[in-house]
């Protein structure tokens, strides 16, 4: 019955997306009522259900079948604020009391559980709760179970091998228990690591301090993604809101993360309220709050399972679903000229499908449309950019899902009307057009746009516009146009001739790979 539900969800906001809405709606895993709480990290269990630390309450629940129960940890009186007050003891699982559970993973026959209040990493089995490793007081000190010490531990990864990795986010380091509880240090100096994951041989950290997300193996660790910007102040560093590639992406203090079985990184960006992942050398957003979908607000944990996430926000006493992201169209054939860029832009929002499942390759595309696309470009650079003007055209109303899009690239002189006070959305894109709206784009964001290229060699070379001259010289010379090749192998500019769907992929792919850095 769970499995129907959640296939119903997956499919529901499939087909919220599909409307056109341009957000991607959070479903709930039903999870009864688990009393105002503040979920964190979450696993599942071998029958299915899942387990859910809750830093409010201070117990682990477990939920299944629509409702939620105690698993472990009994919860406390009510303190002065009237949050309970939680306690370090071992007992039988509705005996015992935690501090702050933040992580629980499967590990040995199991579960580990983070106490980052107690300092200590706990362990529930045959319906007790023990002290799995560490003194219950801060330290920093390798041994075996009460003789290793930590400082707010939080993140936990099993590798299946009988090893425990653990984030001990107070001490900047990347700790590693094995079985018998005996805890070494792996990795150090790190600034707050918190959320861990573990992945064909490779341990994935994020390092909510510095706002970027690690992979650490073979004792070598690396940036995967996140620009680090320290600021003035000693061991304080910016976050930001940036998609695209690894090399540019921003995040802000990010808490969660899980890798996918095909090696997708999903990440609970704590500080942007978003969801985001990391698919080769991009970044994408999964979800976001915004005014038509208010959650997630602080997202802390994320988990994969099939083609759904599970999202704990520390706001929501509810486990969120999303569908996990997909690019690939049945009308685009692996291996074709714009397959990858189509899927690439796709998972990026910029040009998006004609359906869930048809991208329409061929089709051309309006004014409207690639202006659209732009204004969603520009979200990749400005995650809470504000898309909208003062510019107003007679056959734009503003009812249109494109007007705020257009009167944006209106006031940014990105494109102009077609005159007569009108813009002519509906209008097929000419590819000099669109080139130019790349140019002009390019200029207001204050991009190197010196790049020139030789059109002498292209037949068509004295056939554009006056005005587009300079623009698709530019697009020659940075290797964003290449030129299209006729039936008889002859190369063209084509300059009049109708952008596609494709063409449109294509050419805003290699300007954000190209123009971007």
């Amino acid at each position: 019955m769970m499995k129907k539900y959640l296939s119903l969800l997956f499919a529901a906001v499939l087909l919220l997306a599909a409307l056109g809405t341009g957000t991607i709606y959070a479903s709930t895993f039903t999870a009864g009522d688990i009393r105002g709480g503040a979920p964190a990290g979450a696993a599942f269990a071998e029958d299915g259900s899942l387990l859910v630390c809750d830093t409010w309450n201070k117990v682990v629940w477990k939920v299944s079948g629509g409702s939620a129960a105690l698993y472990a940890g009994a919860i406390g009186v009510p303190g002065v604020t009237g949050e309970p007050v939680g306690g370090y003891h071992d007992d039988a699982s509705e005996r015992a009391y935690f501090l702050e559970p933040w992580a629980v993973v499967p590990f040995a026959d199991g579960f580990a559980v983070s106490d980052a209040g107690a300092d200590v990493v706990r362990y529930i089995a045959n319906g007790k709760v023990y002290t799995f490793s560490g003194s219950g007081r801060e330290g920093t000190a390798d041994g075996i179970a009460s003789d290793a010490s930590f400082r707010h531990p939080t993140g936990l990864a099993s590798d299946g091998n009988g090893n425990l990795y653990i984030a001990d986010t107070g001490n900047g380091l990347i700790r590693r228990a094995d079985e018998s509880g005996r805890v070494t240090t792996v990795v150090q100096g790190l600034e707050s690591p918190m959320g861990l994951a573990w992945y064909d041989g490779a341990l994935y950290i994020v390092e909510t301090g510095r706002s970027r997300i690690s992979r650490w193996k073979d004792g070598t660790l690396e940036t995967v993604a996140g620009i680090s910007e320290a600021t003035e102040t000693a061991d304080e560093y910016v976050g930001g809101y940036t998609d695209g590639s690894v090399s540019r992406a921003r995040f802000d203090h990010p808490q969660g993360i899980a890798v996918g079985a095909d090696g997708t990184v999903y990440v609970a960006d704590t500080g942007n309220g978003a969801v985001r992942a990391i698919i080769g050398d991009l970044v994408c957003t999964v979800a976001c709050g915004s005014p038509d979908a208010f959650f997630p607000v602080s997202p802390r944990n994320v988990l994969i399972a099939e083609d759904t996430l599970y999202v704990s926000d520390r706001f929501v006493p509810e486990i969120l679903t999303y569908p996990a992201p997909a690019g690939s169209y049945a009308d685009v054939e692996e291996g074709e000229w714009f397959a990858e860029a189509a899927d690439r832009m796709t998972l990026l929002g910029v040009v998006r499908g004609a359906s869930d499942t048809e991208y329409a390759a061929g089709d051309a595309i309006s004014r409207a449309a690639f202006v659209t696309a732009l204004s969603r470009m520009h979200r990749l650079d400005e995650g809470f950019a504000i898309i909208d003007g003062d510019a107003s055209f007679d056959d734009v109303s503003e009812n249109e899902p494109f007007a705020a899009a257009v009167r944006w690239a209106a006031d940014c002189a990105i494109v102009e009307g077609t005159g007569e006070g009108k813009f002519s959305p509906d209008d097929p894109l000419r590819r000099e057009d669109l080139i130019v709206m790349l140019y002009n784009y390019a200029r207001f964001m204050g991009y190197d746009v010196s790049a020139t290229g030789d059109l002498s060699g292209f037949p068509d070379a004295d056939s554009p516009d006056a005005y587009a001259g300079t623009a698709l010289s530019w697009a020659v010379g940075a290797g964003i146009l290449e030129g299209t090749t006729l039936e008889n192998g002859t190369l063209m500019l084509d300059p009049q001739g109708t952008a596609t769907r494709a063409q449109a992929a294509v050419f805003a792919e290699r300007f954000l790979g190209k123009a971007v850095k």
